[in-house]
């Protein structure tokens, strides 16, 4: 039995599937090795480890599509990879492109992508029947609960608890809280004394910040209407941010916008998942996101103006919401909101 490596995206749902991977694999945590990515940096973090990886191990990836910055690239290591003798099992549950899907099967890699549940139903679902395990209650709890956060569904009583808890940033940074997360998730525990006093803390902060994060909101209107802000580090989560945004301002789009140019985008009624593809990112048709160049010019009014850098990300996302036409016949009723 070979190695066992995982790239996993960075929020609750990649610590879920990672979770989930590591049951239906049948490892402990420090039966593997674990690392995590995000969409437009995946092709670095499996080009940092394809020389480690040799035949007979398995490399598992989840919750987590490429961009159109880094799909080539993923291909190719990819193709290195599975040259060598290693499988590789993808799971994912975001939109792909046919043509995308065709090239990663023609390198050798086993993708299962499945839109109806969230990453880790998919890892419960696929990777169980692949290496001939129950489900079992425990996977299918698990999935319940993360999914309802992930899917923004909030149908579940774990779900707004968990979704916090693995936004925090504890201990000697974000990966060794995830790795704990993970650690606890595959041992079958998804709450407990720990998780419960980090929630507690998490929403101190929450309360603390989010009224910081409102007074960069900036509004942009045309054929729909965009509401976006920047965030820095910490509390809140992006989808709490969205949703106060898109209730707050009555906006057809929420933009949230962080230093190194990331966005995420929320949307109750446009499917923002073709803005982010327009940007080079990808997601889902209520949640997306992408990556920006924040201009020099932008940055720098920043200094003086602090909805200067949400300014830029909101017209340029209106922009892109016309040019794709996904704000047609949305007709929301906005009432006036304060521009500077």
């Amino acid at each position: 039995m070979g190695h066992l490596f995982i790239v996993t995206h960075t929020d609750l749902d990649g610590a879920g599937s990672a979770a989930a991977a590591l049951i239906a694999y049948g490892r402990t945590i420090n039966e593997a090795t674990i690392l995590f990515a995000e969409p437009y940096n995946i092709h670095e973090v499996l080009n940092s480890i394809k020389g480690e990886i040799t035949g007979g191990d398995t490399l598992v990836i989840s919750d987590l599509g490429p961009n159109k910055s880094s799909i080539t690239e993923t291909i190719n290591a990819l193709k290195e990879i599975t040259g060598r003798g290693a499988a590789v099992d993808w799971y994912d549950h975001h939109i792909w492109p046919v043509e995308w899907q065709e090239s990663m099967r023609n390198v050798g890699v086993r993708l299962t992508i499945d839109t109806r549940t969230c990453a880790t139903g998919v890892v419960a679902r696929y990777a169980t029947q692949y290496n001939n395990r129950e489900i079992g209650d425990y996977l299918r709890e698990m999935e319940a609960a993360v999914c309802a956060a992930d899917l923004w569904r909030w149908d579940h009583p774990l779900a707004p608890k968990l979704y916090r808890v693995a936004d925090t940033r504890y201990g000697e940074g974000p990966e060794e809280w995830r790795r704990r997360l993970i650690e606890k998730f595959s041992n079958g525990i998804l709450w407990d004394e720990e998780i419960e006093e980090k929630l507690q803390e998490y929403v101190n902060k929450e309360l603390l910040n989010f009224n910081e994060i409102l007074s960069r909101t900036y509004v942009a209107r045309g054929e729909c209407v965009v509401a976006a802000t920047f965030k820095e580090h910490g509390p809140p989560s992006n989808s709490f941010i969205g949703a106060s945004l898109l209730s707050r301002y009555r906006s057809d789009i929420a933009v949230i916008i962080r230093s190194n140019g990331g966005i995420s985008l929320r949307s109750r009624s446009v499917n923002v998942q073709i803005i982010a593809s327009a940007l080079g990112g990808g997601g889902h048709p209520r949640a997306a996101g992408a990556k920006l160049d924040i201009p020099f010019t932008a940055r720098l009014l920043g200094r003086i103006w602090r909805r200067s850098i949400s300014r830029f990300a909101a017209r340029l996302v209106l922009k892109t919401a016309e040019e794709t036409g996904v704000c047609r016949g949305v007709g929301a009723e906005v009432e006036s909101a304060r521009m500077m």
